[in-house]
């Protein structure tokens, strides 16, 4: 259809990253605890919060501007040490519009794009340049599942649905791929070498040992001596 819109999947580091979100309502409250579990210097701007945003600023874990938006808020000021643009002013990495009032989330997403920033705005897809998918998480492994703006019910349900066939065993598992290919990495300098391992690293049973309760984590010792038997 001549309005799909290609969405380009990718993985944000947020960490240390100052994001901003307008509004302070329950889908603020859902985009402060993702943004603050990514590691993201979080400001809200909002003339009230829901009880939960209170007390994460209460803890300190968040910046927040008890007042409406205002003209120019999308850039912040830098601190001494931080890198100024030519303009004096640091842009933030993300924004989230989520405010009741359309005008006030198109007035933020409309600055938003002018400093070139990404932006979200609630219920309208149409003013964000990105949307934030359903995520299923399982310690190293992240799933993200979205419909392009089509149907966020049907991206929930379906996201549901993915949730009840990735289990507990696949933290354990990605962890052990991780902790192997991290070895592998550093043990086995030839490329082509090291392409075959961690091929032959997918033939191991070592999700079904997982399942089975029978799976005893691998110790440095035990890694080397399966690189170097897999070499032979």
């Amino acid at each position: 259809m001549s309005d799909s819109i290609h969405y380009l999947p990718i993985m944000l580091d947020c960490r240390d990253q100052a994001c901003l979100i307008v509004g302070g309502g329950q889908v603020a409250e859902r985009k402060s605890i993702s943004l603050l579990q990514a590691g993201a210097i979080l400001t809200i701007i909002s003339p009230t919060l829901t009880p939960k945003l209170q007390q994460l600023v209460n803890q300190q874990q968040l910046i927040w501007h008890a007042r409406e938006y205002q003209t120019g808020d999308i850039a912040y000021h830098c601190t001494s040490d931080e890198k100024l643009s030519e303009f004096g002013y640091r842009p933030y990495f993300l924004v989230h519009a989520v405010t009741s009032v359309p005008e006030i989330n198109n007035q933020v997403a409309t600055e938003a794009k002018t400093y070139c920033i990404p932006v979200n705005v609630a219920h309208q897809r149409e003013q964000s340049t990105f949307i934030n998918p359903n995520v299923i998480r399982r310690g190293r492994l992240t799933i993200a599942v979205t419909t392009s703006g089509a149907g966020p019910l049907a991206g929930r349900y379906i996201a549901k649905e993915i949730n009840q066939h990735f289990g507990n065993e696949y933290e354990i598992y990605i962890d052990f791929l991780y902790h192997l290919r991290e070895t592998i990495v550093q043990k086995v300098s030839d490329e082509s070498l090291r392409k075959s391992l961690l091929h032959q690293v997918m033939s191991l049973s070592i999700l079904e040992e997982i399942r089975q309760g029978i799976f005893e984590p691998w110790n440095e010792q035990q890694i080397e001596h399966w690189i170097n038997q897999s070499i032979e």
